[in-house]
């Protein structure tokens, strides 16, 4: 069973991800960093392991590549929007529009993927309805940077196109690798798209 982070204060994460366009980007971000932003509850501090699974920060609290997408406010929506889909990708994998269903269907697919009692339920739905209010999903969410130092590994853009001068076909290939620590399951990912994919 799929277990998702939650945040009891969800109704700030749109203050925090505020707070954190204005600020200057930590080495680490931390408890005491998320208090300097005038979030002092205990509760704001479940924002911290929310970021790292939405793949902001790194496992040691480091900002990533899409914590500096997430500061910028031009592309700050749709990265979010495109980390939702990459953390919640079993929700999407029953309604690739889960973010537009109704609260019972989006509750219903949140407790067959999590086995959740009904409290564990409304805590994860409330904080996925959060983000979701942040997240622009209308918006172009492909991210062509190569991965930096940072970026979280279940995280791998490519983009491939012709030379400016001729005329083209453009594509975009991304690709949200489960979170697993099984390397089986990345070693047979890899092997389909050299065998049917990649030229």
């Amino acid at each position: 069973m799929t277990n998702y982070p939650y945040m009891i204060s969800n109704n700030k994460i749109s203050s925090i991800i505020n707070k954190i366009q204005q600020a200057a980007r930590p080495a680490k971000f931390t408890q005491e960093v998320l208090k300097n932003l005038g979030f002092n509850s205990t509760n704001d501090r479940a924002f911290i392991p929310l970021a790292k699974r939405l793949g902001f920060l790194a496992d040691d609290g480091t900002p990533t590549a899409l914590y500096d997408q997430l500061k910028d406010k031009t592309t700050a929506k749709t990265i979010l929007a495109s980390q939702i889909k990459v953390l919640y990708s079993e929700l999407y994998a029953i309604n690739v529009e889960i973010h537009k269903a109704p609260e019972a269907e989006i509750k219903g697919a949140i407790s067959r993927v999590t086995g959740k009692d009904e409290d564990g339920v409304d805590r994860i739905y409330n904080t996925f309805k959060a983000l979701c209010n942040n997240a622009d999903f209308n918006g172009d969410v492909a991210v062509e940077e190569p991965l930096k130092e940072g970026c979280p590994e279940n995280y791998v853009p490519l983009a491939s196109s012709l030379p400016p001068t001729t005329p083209q076909f453009h594509y975009n290939v991304q690709i949200h690798l489960p979170a697993t620590t099984d390397i089986s399951v990345y070693n047979a990912i890899f092997k389909s798209l050299k065998d049917n994919l990649l030229i």
